[in-house]
């Protein structure tokens, strides 16, 4: 009777690990701020997406203010569109290399017998 119920419960365990359950969004969220003289990029990223900066002049003060509204725009971009759209560039023309003949190889001056 034992092993009929352990037998049961492995089976449950084996099904619930074979259903991966979805992954969920992340709540991580970073963000940087890097200052030079009075100039001031402020940016935002989350696991997943691609980051999203803004640059401006001002103070720490001015770029702290500015924080609340660059994540809020983030997320209502990544709500859209996580990523930026992958660039469909035309891949480049081979450029045609002009064969080389080996060049021929420079005689040397006989080396001078002191013997």
């Amino acid at each position: 009777m034992a092993e009929k119920e352990q037998a049961e419960t492995t089976e449950k365990v084996e099904e619930e690990q074979e259903v991966s359950p979805k992954p969920k969004p992340s709540n991580e969220l970073k963000v940087v701020i890097i200052i030079k003289e009075d100039k001031i990029m402020i940016g935002a990223q989350s696991p997943e997406c691609d980051p999203v900066y803004e640059t401006l002049t001002g103070t720490l003060a001015a770029a702290l203010k500015r924080i609340p509204k660059l994540v809020v725009g983030a997320k209502e971009k990544w709500a859209a569109n996580p990523k930026n759209p992958e660039a469909n560039l035309p891949k480049p023309k081979p450029v045609a290399t002009p064969a080389r003949t080996p060049a021929k190889a420079k005689e040397k001056p006989a080396q001078p017998s002191f013997f």
